[in-house]
């Protein structure tokens, strides 16, 4: 015989129960769900982010290119720049030589046909001398020509050895006396001057000093053409005997007024 009772109601705080669990479960699963999301999310991203191995880098960079084919292992190649980039050449300068001028018989010596050079009278003096010297130029070519060699243009000048210009013939005697001279071949042209030891400058200013005790050089010079420095020696004096000292003929020789012994 069936059962016709009709179900029994369950109290309302049962209800109320069951629907709050359900509403926990629910949101516990989402909560996990979100979790596990998050979770995976995080690790996708630092993998990507995360730096190489240091060890595997060093591997990379000292490993050797991979040969291309045709290639030496081992064999490097060198780096050759582009032809655009290379500098263009440079073209490398010529000096024109210049041959000499023909030299006719007759026509004026150039300087490279000449030689000055200076001679003292003596390699020493002393204070008070005049020393000479003489002033020589010789044609060095192998054809005569002719030069002006006259005292306007041939000079004797003294040097301090630190190179201080002293004195010179033409400063005190300035001369327009022109000589020109007809050198053969080897032929010598010789002036003399007298130096009276004083000093002198162009012009001859006032008043000039004696050029006092020490080593000095002569110089000669015609036009460009300058002679080699000859030295010389200028010494003090020997001083004075004195006035009422006897001659040295009249001092006793040695053994004089002695008996044979």
């Amino acid at each position: 015989m069936l059962d016709t009772e009709p179900p029994r109601q369950l109290p309302p705080e049962i209800y109320r129960r069951r629907r709050a669990l359900a509403i926990g479960v629910a949101v516990l699963v989402i909560a996990i769900v979100a979790a596990i999301v998050a979770v995976v999310v995080s690790n996708s991203t630092g993998s990507d982010s995360a730096p190489a191995d240091p060890a595997a880098n060093t591997e990379a960079a000292q490993a050797p290119p991979t040969p291309l084919p045709g290639e030496e292992p081992g064999v490097k190649t060198p780096v050759v720049p582009p032809a655009a980039q290379a500098p263009p050449p440079q073209p490398t300068p010529v000096t024109a030589v210049v041959p000499p001028p023909v030299l006719q018989e007759g026509d004026d010596c150039p300087d490279s046909t000449l030689a000055v050079k200076g001679i003292t009278s003596a390699p020493n003096y002393v204070m008070g001398d005049q020393p000479k010297f003489t002033m020589v130029v010789t044609n060095i070519g192998l054809v005569a020509c002719k030069r002006d060699v006259g005292a306007a243009v041939l000079a004797a000048y003294v040097y301090s050895l630190d190179n201080n210009r002293l004195w010179s013939n033409l400063d005190c005697a300035p001369s327009n006396e022109t000589l020109v001279k007809e050198f053969a071949p080897g032929e010598q042209v010789t002036t003399e001057v007298t130096w009276t030891g004083m000093g002198s400058a162009p012009n001859c200013p006032l008043p000039r000093e004696p050029i006092g005790p020490g080593t000095y050089n002569l110089l000669v010079q015609l036009g460009n053409l300058r002679s080699a420095s000859v030295p010389f020696v200028l010494a003090e004096a020997a001083p004075a005997p004195p006035a009422d000292a006897p001659p040295p003929d009249a001092l006793p020789h040695e053994g004089d007024g002695q008996a044979p012994g």
